[in-house]
C-alpha cells in the first residue's frame, strides 16, 4: 500500500487487471479506488448484496478509540441515510489491530449506499485520524475530474443495486495497479 509521500503512482482506469472477471462492477470498484485512494480495498458480497470497504491505519487503535469510531461512523451514517431517505439493511464496523496496523472494515449495504455516503465516511475518517490513514499518493486531479468520478461512482452503485447476479469480487491496488479478482 502506497503511504503519503511515496513515488508510487496512483492507479488509474487505464491500469486495470481484472482476472478472470470483466464486469460493471469492475468500473465502480476502480472508480472507488481511484476518487479515494484512503480505501485499501473494496469487497462486493453476493449472498449479503454489499460492500465491504477497507481502510488502513499507522497505529493500533485502542478499544476505546475503536468504540468511539465506530460510534461516530455510525451517526453519521445514520444522519444521513435519514436525511436522504435511505433505510439502512446492513451497516457493521470491525475494527482489527495488528500490531502497529488497524485495519478498519466498514460493511453496507449496497441498495442504500450512495456516493454522498462514502464521502462523508471519508471526511470522518480524514477528520479523525489525520495522517495515520493509509492514504495512496494520488497525482493531481482537477476538481472537474473528481465530480465526474463521483458521477460515475453513483451511477455504478445504481446498476450494482439493480443486478443481483454480479459474481463475489475484490478490488485492491497493487504496484500504481488496481487489480480486481472473482472471489
Amino acid at each position: 500500500m502506497g503511504k503519503r509521500g511515496t513515488s508510487r503512482p496512483s492507479p488509474t482506469a487505464s491500469d486495470v487487471s481484472a482476472q478472470p472477471y470483466q464486469g460493471s462492477s469492475v468500473g465502480l470498484f476502480v472508480s472507488i479506488l481511484v476518487r479515494y485512494p484512503e480505501v485499501a480495498s473494496v469487497t462486493y458480497c453476493r449472498d449479503s448484496h454489499s460492500l465491504r470497504l477497507t481502510f488502513l491505519l499507522r497505529e493500533s487503535l485502542s478499544e476505546e478509540r475503536s468504540a468511539a469510531w465506530r460510534s461516530l461512523l455510525e451517526k453519521s451514517v445514520r444522519a444521513y441515510t435519514a436525511l436522504t431517505g435511505r433505510t439502512v439493511r446492513l451497516f457493521d464496523v470491525q475494527v482489527k489491530v495488528k500490531g502497529t496496523v488497524t485495519v478498519i472494515e466498514m460493511w453496507r449495504d449496497v441498495d442504500s449506499l450512495t456516493q454522498g455516503e462514502l464521502s462523508v465516511v471519508l471526511s470522518c475518517a480524514a477528520e479523525t485520524f489525520g495522517d495515520r490513514l493509509v492514504v495512496d499518493q494520488v497525482p493531481h486531479i482537477e476538481m472537474d475530474e473528481l465530480a465526474a468520478q463521483e458521477e460515475i461512482i453513483e451511477e455504478m452503485l445504481e446498476d450494482l443495486r439493480e443486478s443481483r447476479h454480479q459474481p463475489s469480487l475484490i478490488a485492491f491496488r497493487e504496484e500504481g495497479r488496481v487489480l480486481v479478482y472473482n472471489q
